[in-house]
């Protein structure tokens, strides 16, 4: 496999790391926080711009989103009907829709200001910017997670986690800091960063009535370099950074192997646990989940945008950025579905639940900071733009 160093270096080239710490001075936090904020909506799970018209003999879906009423609060989660309600959730310019699978009948469940980089809160000012890194539908499809980086900023946080069930009431919201919002694999818990930066970190566990049950201390001498979240190991009993993972028991987090550490953080596991996908020696491999029958697939490049269909059976992926193709695991066949010019990328988010289709953003402009939203049927067929503008989106499981 992979050596540790290789792994690191990686890992560095995809990230870029800041000289703010939870105890720097506010305007010093929010600089770097929307610095990076701004890099990571760059290069995450959608990419970025607006597609202009591209592939205009296709069939184009444009949704006249409805204006959201601001979230109620509520005292405890209430349980929610999610077959009744919208299954695609996206984002953009700070606001957050629900839609159907196609992305029409969009309804706006909350109204934000735009993440534009803004580094000050104005006296008594009142803004809210909403966001989202990753996925932010929970498991099971009953609530949202999703990021507040607006004004004012509650003290040693970079921002409000909120969340909400599909309407927009809220379940919870508290203070965190860090990027991706992670969900335990039975949608009970987050966990995000209660401090990062220098020295000690504190990994926070919240319920969905907003209570921390669990602060997860890692040492300043086992952290690794870099800009990351932690992660939820598939079993539900740790959260992994890259090369370490910490118990949720509250025992001393450990260093894990160089073998565990492309397993653990650069694994992406099938559905139901019985395949793996992971780099090894720059090659994307897919494997049965104890490492045996191994086939190389295609280059590094390619898994950082790989995605399982809901049964197991193929992966989509990104080849050279440009380039969408799912290969049938069984058989080994790689069909090429979606390909653009040099100038253009392309980002594979996911399967529908039905693994049916495959959600997949374009963009044409890496400086724009938003993307058009596009879905294509497993096979090759029925492309189509759901979206003209996005900058996150996430069907529900």
């Amino acid at each position: 496999m992979i050596d540790e160093r290789e792994l690191r270096e990686m890992l560095e080239r995809r990230t870029r790391t800041i000289s703010a710490t939870p105890t720097d001075a506010p305007k010093a936090i929010r600089r770097a926080r929307r610095r990076l904020a701004l890099n990571a909506v760059v290069g995450a799970l959608v990419g970025l711009a607006v597609l202009a018209g591209a592939f205009a003999g296709f069939r184009t879906i444009q949704a006249a989103p409805t204006p959201a009423d601001r979230p109620t609060p509520s005292v405890t989660p209430t349980r929610v009907d999610t077959a009744s309600l919208g299954a695609l959730a996206y984002g953009v310019d700070g606001d957050i829709y629900v839609a159907d699978p196609d992305g029409a009948n969009a309804v706006r469940i909350a109204d934000g200001h735009p993440v534009d980089g803004s580094d000050e809160c104005g006296p008594a000012e009142h803004r809210t910017e909403n966001i989202v890194f990753g996925t932010a539908w929970s498991p099971d499809g009953r609530y949202l997670a999703y990021w507040d980086w607006g004004c004012p900023v509650p003290p040693n946080a970079w921002g409000t986690v909120m969340i909400t069930d599909p309407e927009g009431n809220l379940a919870a919201s508290f203070p965190g800091q860090g990027w991706t919002i992670s969900w335990s694999p039975d949608s009970t818990r987050v966990a995000v960063w209660d401090s990062w930066g220098e020295g000690d970190t504190t990994i926070g566990v919240y319920g969905l009535d907003g209570v921390r049950q669990a602060a997860l201390t890692v040492p300043a001498w086992l952290m690794p370099a870099g800009d990351y979240s932690p992660v939820w190991s598939r079993d539900g009993a740790s959260l992994l950074l890259p090369g370490v993972q910490v118990p949720l028991d509250g025992s001393t987090p450990r260093k894990l192997p160089a073998d565990d550490l492309t397993r653990h953080w650069f694994a992406a596991y099938s559905p139901d646990g019985s395949r793996v996908a992971y780099i090894n020696r720059g090659s994307l491999v897919v494997a049965e989940a104890d490492d045996s029958d191994a086939r190389e697939v295609g280059a590094a490049t390619e898994f950082w945008d790989a995605a399982w269909s809901p049964s197991g059976d193929r992966v989509a992926f990104i080849h050279d950025d440009t380039e969408l193709r799912v290969r049938d695991v069984s058989t080994g066949t790689v069909t090429s579905l979606v390909n653009v010019s040099g100038s253009e990328r392309l980002r594979v988010i996911e399967f529908s639940p039905e693994g049916d289709r495959i959600l997949f953003s374009r963009t044409e402009d890496m400086d724009s900071g938003v993307s058009s939203l596009w879905s294509i049927n497993a096979d090759g067929s029925d492309l189509r733009r759901l979206v003209s503008r996005i900058e996150w989106a996430d069907w529900r499981p």
